[in-house]
């Protein structure tokens, strides 16, 4: 190696020196490191359970690396010095060698490790003394660094989201409440639990962090989740109940109105027309009102939670419902068509005397008889609808065949 080649190494030396120098300092300057070493006079906090574990190491190894770099700037600066007296021109190679000797080889002596007598032999040593490497000893400070930045960091992360994250486990918490109060559930096991180890967890955050963070993660959070599928669940059957209460009404309301029409039909049939012993009734007022009565009944419940019984409850209403309605419509339609028939006889007279007019033949004497028959029984009360259409047929064949 010539000097060309030990100036190089110097100088890269010096390179990553100052590289660790300044990530040692941005380390140092963290006010999570500041609070959890104690360094620049902070007071030091007491980690307790999974912090303390994953943290104190990491201290410890931190300690330690600032052992390490001094070691490695005075074994660089060793090597600096003796470079410092070799004449460029003149040259010295035992020099050059001890350079060579304390950059390349292991040069720097580790502070010493008790044995412990449990793992001495009688020719053992009480303490070790361990010489390694500049190289080896960077990547141990390396190691050191990664394990003490990354614990730092973690507990950074969690000092400052922990907060955020309890608030809003809060606030979910309580729109879940206030969701099961609407729905008729006054009380969650898991809600109720979840807000306990929120409060207790508070407490926690300054001296274990990172066991608050798992412990939200493996118990709160699945309390609240199970919480919010259940309601969902509740709101989802509640919402649907709504809707088939909301069929259930128009179809009772349709059911009244179709009902109030097959009353008059019925009624006007009794008095315009004399066939009507052979038309349905229709239905009872009582049994109209019992399903009014039942739908009022299964919406009172609703507002009590019971799910189960007033979905099924509210499937067959609406089944009776739909039966009762259709039943209705046909009453209706069955007490309507004598009274269209009659209407509609009345609108044949009126054309066929027309027609009747227009071929000159509106005072024949027997159109005239009839007519006046037809016109007499379809404007009377009740109307028999047989002979009035059997006048109007007489009507029609005698005009068509003249």
């Amino acid at each position: 190696m010539n000097l060309g080649q030990i100036d190089q190494l110097l100088s890269d030396w010096k390179k990553k020196i100052d590289l660790v120098s300044q990530n040692l300092i941005d380390l140092q300057s963290l006010p999570s490191y500041q609070r959890l070493s104690g360094a620049y006079g902070f007071p030091k906090v007491t980690l307790t359970g999974i912090t303390e574990k994953r943290v104190t190491p990491a201290i410890n190894a931190m300690n330690e690396l600032f052992q390490y770099f001094e070691l490695l700037i005075l074994t660089i600066n060793q090597a600096s010095e003796i470079r410092k007296d070799i004449n460029p021109f003149l040259g010295s190679d035992k020099k050059i060698q001890e350079i060579k000797d304390i950059l390349l080889n292991a040069s720097i002596q580790l502070p010493t490790v008790p044995t412990p007598l449990a793992q001495r032999g009688l020719l053992s040593a009480a303490e070790v003394t361990h010489r390694i490497t500049p190289n080896q000893l960077l990547a141990a400070m390396t190691s050191a660094f990664e394990i003490a930045k990354d614990a730092v960091l973690e507990v950074d992360g969690a000092w400052l989201s922990l907060e955020q994250t309890l608030g809003d486990a809060d606030m979910e918490i309580r729109k879940l409440e206030s969701l099961a109060q609407s729905l008729g559930q006054n009380s969650l096991s898991d809600l109720l639990l979840a807000r306990q180890k929120i409060s207790l967890l508070r407490n926690l955050i300054e001296t274990d962090p990172l066991g608050v963070s798992n412990n939200f993660g493996q118990e709160i959070s699945p309390l609240i989740t199970r919480s919010k599928i259940a309601l969902e669940g509740l709101l989802q059957q509640h919402q649907t109940i709504k809707e088939k209460c909301a069929i259930a009404s128009s179809l009772l309301q349709k059911l009244i109105a179709v009902h109030e029409d097959t009353k008059k039909a019925f009624a006007d049939c009794q008095e315009k027309v004399l066939e009507h012993s052979h038309l349905p009734a229709p239905l009872p007022d009582a049994e109209i009102e019992a399903l009014s009565q039942w739908l009022k009944r299964l919406e009172s419940k609703l507002s009590e939670g019971l799910l189960m019984p007033i979905g099924v409850g509210l499937d067959k209403l609406i089944a009776n419902t739909n039966a009762y309605l259709t039943r209705e419509q046909n009453n209706y339609t069955a007490n309507k068509a004598p009274l269209d028939l009659r209407q509609e006889l009345r609108g044949r007279l009126d054309v066929l005397q027309a027609k009747a007019l227009g071929r000159g033949m509106a005072e024949n004497v027997t159109l005239s008889e009839l007519a006046e028959k037809a016109k007499k029984l379809l404007y009377s009360r009740p109307t028999p609808l047989n002979e009035a259409t059997d006048l109007i047929s007489q009507y029609e064949k005698y005009l068509n065949r003249k």
